[in-house]
């Protein structure tokens, strides 16, 4: 079995929390190299995971010229995405970059170019294809068991705005981080939906800064906070279909809850990836109303991590619902049509 070595620019909260845990789940993947300015951050990680003599960098360009690193993670903050993605991309490397890929979709556009022209690959970090619910609802909408998607309500709720003490890191400014939690969390539920309904057509939009101060990192100095807590907006697609999306930092009562209701002409799909292992199918014959709900556990054969699916395709398997960087960039028009809509108090076609 062929080992995938790994490099890691960028050592903070999602790689530590997601992304090398799941790597090191992977029997074929090998991490040897770390990047990050804060030296104490690589070593952390080193600590924690056990991850033996891997080499640390302080300038990622240094990283992806190590000849032992096959392919690389990007775990920055957004701003800077592009730029690290494009010197990936035409180092030949194969990248793996989180979400939101850029600070707008003009910037996208940059990177699915340096793509197009690189001979090599890379994959959005579209976390929420890789749940096993999202995947038999996916397999379950295409088999058309509930019919014509009509409708759909959806929510991702988290409280991370209240928290008390938390001060003005980058993803409350707009010029790292591009947006609110639009960009931080909704770019993941438009990307499920258009996965079960299909593509995004027209939004309309309203969103808010709930905590509008915040101390500074390095200081007692307080600062406005530029990017929005909160997201609702209104959508319709090229099918027809319509749907409600609610996202929100300031939801109390929830750390990290994202809900689906798929609705269609024979029947409906729901599924809280709190309990990603389950969904909930209403399905009947005759009257509607007498249709009933069943909680279903789902199949081994939807699980993938979304790690091992960027092993796999680094090694030329790659998985039907792979999310590519055209995929991330559909995502960053669709945030920036959502920000304009809020901004012009108007529907806006994409």
């Amino acid at each position: 079995m062929k080992t995938v070595k790994l490099g890691i620019i960028g050592v903070g909260g999602i790689a530590m929390g997601r992304h090398i845990k799941e790597i090191l789940e992977c029997p074929d993947a090998k991490i040897v190299a770390l990047c990050d300015v804060n030296e104490k951050a690589m070593d952390k990680a080193i600590e924690k995971f056990q991850l033996g003599s891997v080499t640390k960098y302080a300038d990622y360009r240094e990283l992806i010229a190590d000849n032992e690193v096959e392919a690389i993670e990007i775990c920055t903050p957004n701003d800077l995405h592009a730029q690290m993605a494009i010197d990936v991309l035409k180092s030949g490397k194969p990248v793996n970059l989180e979400k939101p890929i850029a600070l707008n979709y003009s910037e996208a556009l940059t990177i699915t170019e340096a793509e197009k022209s690189s001979g090599s690959f890379g994959m959005t970090c579209f976390t929420y294809r890789f749940m096993p619910a999202v995947r038999y609802a996916k397999a379950l909408a295409d088999s058309g068991v509930i019919g014509d998607v009509i409708g759909l309500n959806v929510a991702y709720l988290k409280n991370s705005a209240l928290w008390e003490g938390r001060r003005l890191e980058w993803r409350f400014q707009k010029e790292r981080a591009g947006s609110g939690v639009i960009g931080d969390l909704g770019v993941h539920l438009i990307d499920l939906a258009q996965l079960l309904a299909g593509k995004l057509t027209a939004v309309c939009a309203v969103k808010k800064i709930v905590v509008t101060e915040r101390k500074r990192l390095d200081s007692e100095e307080i600062a406005l906070v530029e990017t929005d807590d909160l997201c609702s907006f209104l959508a319709g697609f090229e099918s027809g279909a319509s749907a409600t999306f609610h996202i929100t930092r300031c939801a109390t009562g929830h750390a990290n809850t994202i809900r689906y209701d798929v609705y269609g002409t024979k029947g409906s799909i729901s599924f809280d990836l709190n309990n990603p292992d389950i969904l909930d199918i209403c399905t009947g014959e005759g009257d509607p109303k007498n249709y009933k709900t069943r909680t279903e556990n789902v199949p081994e054969k939807y699980r993938l991590s979304q790690e091992q699916a960027f092993v796999n395709a680094v090694k030329g398997q790659r998985d039907a619902l792979y999310p590519t960087l055209a995929d991330g960039a559909e995502g960053q028009k669709i945030i920036d049509s959502i920000i304009e809509s809020a901004q012009e108090s108007k529907w806006i076609k994409i």
